[in-house]
C-alpha cells in the first residue's frame, strides 16, 4: 500500500465519522454503521502505513465508538471492545510516546473495560505528559 492509500483512507474515515456525528442523535443505528465503516477505513489507513500514529489512534477511536454503542445496548461484548480499543490506544502510544491525549484515551478505555489498575497507570502517564495544569497554579 502507498502513502496515497493512507491519505485516502484516513480522509474517508474522517468523513464517515463526521457523517456519523451528524446523525447520532436522531438515528443511532445509522451512526453506528457509519462508525463501523470509519473503523474499516482507519484500519486500511493503518495497514497502509503502520508508522503513522494518527491512523492507529483514529482506529482506536472508532473502536471506542463501537464499544460505547455496545455498552449503550447492554451488550456483554462491550468490555471486549473496550479492551480492544485500549490495546489499539497503546499501539498508537508506542508510535507517539509523548502524546498525552492518547494516554488519556487508553486510561478511559481501560476504565470502561473494568481494569482500574491499568486505567490509573495510563491516567498518571497522561497527566505527566500533559504537564502542570495552569488553572491549578
Amino acid at each position: 500500500m502507498t502513502a496515497d492509500t493512507y491519505s485516502t483512507e484516513l480522509a474517508a474515515g474522517n468523513q464517515l465519522v463526521a457523517q456519523a456525528q451528524q446523525v447520532a442523535t436522531t438515528d443511532f443505528a445509522a451512526a453506528r454503521a457509519l462508525w463501523q465503516q470509519a473503523g474499516q477505513a482507519f484500519y486500511r489507513a493503518h495497514q497502509a502505513d503502520r508508522g503513522q500514529p494518527e491512523a492507529a489512534f483514529r482506529l482506536a477511536q472508532a473502536w471506542m465508538a463501537e464499544a460505547h454503542a455496545l455498552q449503550k445496548e447492554g451488550s456483554p461484548n462491550a468490555q471486549v471492545m473496550w479492551r480492544n480499543a485500549a490495546a489499539q490506544c497503546e499501539l498508537a502510544f508506542d508510535q507517539e510516546p509523548t502524546n498525552a491525549r492518547v494516554a488519556m484515551a487508553a486510561a478511559s478505555c481501560h476504565h470502561f473495560a473494568g481494569d482500574d489498575e491499568s486505567a490509573d497507570a495510563w491516567m498518571q502517564i497522561g497527566k505527566h505528559l500533559a504537564g502542570p495544569n495552569p488553572a491549578q497554579s
